[in-house]
């Protein structure tokens, strides 16, 4: 059976209004017609939370995450209800983190300064780029000057952990314009950057005007070596935050913990003593079916797979990777009760020699050469 902690578990909240439909966009995103939509969606979500603090009794609520979508389409109130509706019927720990992401289209002073009385302790914005013609190109609805104010309410509302997205690898986009967003960006001193390399499948408009793949790897390569010796610690592939500032919530999802996902299309992944190796489940992904189904039955899971030990073992290494602190040795076996090496042996001892991989007595992890070609490690161990 795997010595791991099954009490404390993340709590993740979906809520899918956008104004607009960005042209990269691949989450489950509905375009806001009616604001009676938003008082809609949040009786459902209490209905399908009601059905899962019955379900988990035990388990304790140690991190928050909104995301969509566009949380702060929603009102102040609304955010605050939310929360406090979380908190009275899941138990939760006394230092919850609760992050909000936000548009900075929406995000005024009076909603932001209600978000943070309402609990939320942690803002993230979806900035992309600081560059006009880039934002055009991905279809922000937001503008620069709309992002920096964006950035400066939070700090008036009192918010002293923000983050910034930042996307590289945008047509068109070169790497300096890259740096200077990346500069721009810690210019302000937020606590953590996020940096996603821009991906599309190949039906979108975008694709035959991606850039070459050589260039995005000399983005972020760049951006690994220079956040760094900015102060921001590179945490997982593409995270970096200043000292205490990790994302707590996401570091549940790349060391294989309990989360919990509520809301349309959102996945979970949980342990139970019965289920010790863990049980995926994700709702279904259509707004109406999911409002349908939570009414009558008060879940709305789509799909769902018990892990076995073999599963969780694969997972595990394909998350756990994506830390820079990379695998303990002994924090595996501990786990799977078997050495990682007796389990992957072969795979790790190939990685090591195309020199993708670092070993030492304690640990396996990513180099920087096998940083920048995760798909190809990862899929070794698929």
């Amino acid at each position: 059976m795997p010595k791991i902690n099954i009490k404390e578990m993340g709590l993740y909240i979906h809520l899918p209004y956008c104004v607009h439909r960005c042209i990269y966009c691949d989450f489950n995103v509905t375009v806001l017609s009616r604001e009676e939509e938003l008082s809609w969606y949040l009786k459902v979500l209490q209905k399908e939370i009601l059905f899962y603090a019955q379900t988990y009794p035990d388990k304790i609520i140690d991190t928050l995450f909104l995301g969509g979508g566009t949380p702060s389409l929603f009102s102040e109130q609304h955010i605050s209800d939310l929360i406090s509706f979380i908190c009275k019927h899941f138990k939760t720990a006394s230092s919850l983190e609760i992050s909000l992401e936000a548009n900075p289209c929406s995000a005024t002073l009076v909603k932001l300064k209600g978000f943070k009385e309402g609990g939320v302790t942690r803002v993230s914005f979806g900035i992309q780029t600081f560059h006009p013609k880039h934002l055009k190109t991905l279809q922000r609805s937001h503008s620069q000057e709309e992002a920096l104010l964006a950035y400066q309410l939070a700090r008036e509302a009192g918010f002293d952990n923000i983050n910034l997205d930042l996307i590289f690898g945008i047509p068109h986009q070169s790497v300096q314009e890259f740096q200077e967003d990346v500069r721009r960006a810690i210019s302000l001193g937020p606590e953590h950057l996020s940096t996603y390399h821009l991906s599309v499948p190949q039906n979108n408009p975008l694709y035959p005007i991606l850039p070459l793949e050589e260039v995005s790897a000399d983005m972020y390569e760049w951006v690994m070596d220079f956040l760094p010796s900015q102060g921001y610690g590179h945490y997982e592939v593409s995270a970096f935050a200043k000292p205490s500032f990790q994302c707590a919530h996401n570091l549940k999802y790349w060391k294989l913990q309990d989360y919990l996902g509520l809301g349309v299309g959102a996945s979970s992944y949980v342990t139970t003593p019965q289920m010790p190796w863990g049980h995926h489940f994700k709702n279904t992904g259509s707004l109406h079916v999911y409002g349908e189904k939570v009414q009558v039955e008060g879940s709305a899971k789509g799909q769902e797979e018990i892990l076995t030990k073999e599963q969780a073992q694969k997972e595990y290494l394909l998350t756990q990777l994506r830390l820079t602190e990379g695998v303990s040795f002994e924090a595996y076996e501990e786990r799977f009760g078997v050495s990682l090496m007796k389990s992957y042996g072969s795979v790790v001892d190939k990685l090591l020699t195309w020199g993708l991989l670092d070993s030492s007595e304690k640990v396996l992890k990513l180099n920087h050469r096998g940083s920048l070609t995760l798909n190809k490690v990862l899929v070794e161990f698929m």
